[in-house]
């Protein structure tokens, strides 16, 4: 038990210990902050004092520039208020001297002034008699104006004369000249149409020769197709006249169907042939060789495919869109969109 109390009381003297030390140690630490404070208290306090003495040494500078400046600008004001003295004084001789030489210019100009009044009646009397002279002479000159005016009169009238006489002249030559070329050009006119009814008649000389060249092409053409000509007899009825016009109908599959009346041409698109014309209005080969001249403007015996449709109408056989392409694919197999007579008229006949 009483080691126990010892034990306890050990402990105690212990914690009592450690609270002593733990406030010496609290203690001290507050005396180094405190230290370390007023360290830092007299350093800025002699920083302060060096500022201070820094601050007294530019101020005392700064005075002395002052004054120095004060004493130099005192000395410049004394030198500018010489300078004024002395411009003053300038000033003064100046204007003494331009009144010296105003008063001599005015005693000058009044003494010009004299002299040109005294000159001006010098010269005015000069002039009254110079005038009297020169209405002597006027007077003498007119009389001799006269006959020279009179001189010069006769002489404009001549003149005038002679320059009507050369606009006449010019005026003849102008109107010979103009007269000429209007001749020359109705020449050369007249030659040009000679030229061009010559041309003209070797033109049609040569559409003769053209024309009798595609006669003879149609002959030979028709010498060639005179096989075709007779299926067409086998058309005949027995009283020896035509039978009823056939149309060749081209079907929906590209095939050939069966002859079919012409009251049956609505149900269907046909390729026309020749045969499709009435027997009693049907164009000659004259007729046709004319319309498709009329379209064949360069005279080489051949028309455009665009020219096709106006043809057959002109001959009387319009056709749908439909039926039109059909029949340029008929003539223009190689699809050169040219068409020529000979191709159309074995169409036209086939």
């Amino acid at each position: 038990m009483a080691s126990d109390d010892a034990v306890a009381a050990m402990a105690r003297t212990i914690l009592a210990e450690k609270r002593a030390r733990k406030a010496a140690e609290d203690d001290a630490l507050r005396l180094y902050n405190r230290v370390r404070q007023l360290q830092k208290e007299e350093d800025r306090a002699q920083k302060r004092i060096i500022e201070t003495k820094k601050k007294a040494k530019e101020i005392i500078k700064a005075r002395e520039r002052n004054e120095q400046k004060l004493i130099e600008k005192e000395q410049r004001h004394r030198e500018q208020q010489e300078q004024v003295e002395e411009q003053k004084l300038d000033n003064l001789r100046a204007k003494e001297e331009a009144l010296r030489h105003r008063i001599e210019q005015e005693n000058k100009i009044y003494q010009d002034k004299l002299d040109v009044v005294q000159k001006t009646k010098e010269e005015r009397a000069e002039i009254e008699r110079l005038l009297a002279e020169s209405r002597l002479l006027a007077r003498k000159e007119a009389l001799e104006q006269k006959d020279f005016i009179r001189k010069q009169q006769e002489d404009a009238r001549r003149k005038i004369e002679t320059l009507k006489l050369q606009k006449l002249t010019a005026a003849q030559e102008e109107y010979e000249r103009r007269l000429k070329e209007e001749i020359d050009a109705k020449l050369a006119k007249e030659q040009e149409i000679e030229r061009l009814a010559q041309m003209e008649l070797e033109l049609i000389e040569r559409l003769k020769s053209k024309q009798a060249e595609q006669r003879k092409a149609y002959q030979q053409l028709e010498a060639v197709l005179s096989l075709g000509n007779v299926s067409t007899t086998k058309g005949l009825t027995g009283n020896g006249k035509p039978a009823s016009p056939k149309v060749t109908v081209v079907g929906a599959t590209g095939g050939v169907s069966p002859e079919r009346p012409p009251s049956q041409m609505s149900q269907a698109s046909a390729s026309y042939t020749a045969e499709e014309a009435a027997p009693d209005g049907e164009p000659t080969e004259e007729d046709v060789a004319r319309a498709f001249a009329m379209y064949d403007t360069d005279g080489i015996g051949e028309i455009s495919t665009l020219s096709l449709d106006g043809l057959l109408r002109d001959l009387g056989v319009p056709l749908s869109p439909s039926q039109l392409s059909q029949a340029i694919a008929q003539l223009d197999t190689s699809q050169t969109g040219r068409i020529t007579f000979g191709e159309f008229l074995l169409w036209w006949k086939g």
